[in-house]
């Protein structure tokens, strides 16, 4: 077989590949897990030396109604900010998790389905300075982006995500994950 007939089988059976992934992902439910890095946004703290970056984890499950829209829930544990010391205070701890509701548009682009989503965010935000406790439990605002390779029934998914908090500042996270859907494969 000469090199440009293999070539151009292999670029017909990856674009045949591509048209038929999102048909299979294309509707129905899935549910999924990511690990993530989270930054607190230390400009709010007014601490200084905050190591304000940890790792988190989250768990999401959804429901893509259409190739191009879907509604997606999930419980996002964010970490941990904290300094040593802060004065004669003591030291410094913020913690936070959300339980969040998106509505998730998408953009099937071969295999790869690209999203961006906005919703709301209760988040549980509490932590102290010394022995002064402080916290935050309300409803806010919380949007990201994203990419998704899906492969049969898995999902690749790598997303930013930005939630808004009145009290230790906004929270800016990183993931990468796995979806499994439970939608017809095809």
């Amino acid at each position: 077989m000469s090199k440009p007939f293999s070539s151009a089988c292999a670029l017909a059976a990856f674009a045949a590949l591509g048209m038929s992934v999102p048909a299979m992902a294309a509707e129905g439910f899935y549910a999924g897990a990511s690990g993530m890095q989270s930054r607190f946004d230390a400009d709010d703290f007014e601490v200084d030396d905050v190591d304000d970056e940890d790792t988190g984890w989250k768990i999401i499950a959804g429901y893509r109604a259409s190739p191009n829209f879907g509604v997606e829930a999930a419980f996002t544990q964010f970490g941990k900010a904290e300094a040593p010391a802060v004065g004669v205070e003591g030291p410094f701890e913020a913690k936070a998790q959300a339980f969040s509701v998106f509505g998730v548009a998408m953009a099937p682009v071969g295999p790869v389905n690209l999203f961006a989503k906005v919703g709301a965010a209760r988040i549980d935000a509490e932590g102290t300075v010394g022995a002064v406790l402080f916290e935050d439990k309300e409803i806010e605002l919380a949007y990201g982006a994203g990419a998704q390779l899906d492969v049969g029934r898995i999902g690749l998914r790598v997303e930013y995500e930005k939630f808004d908090t009145d009290v230790i500042g906004d929270l800016d996270v990183i993931s990468a994950g796995i979806t499994f859907s439970f939608g017809p494969a095809g």
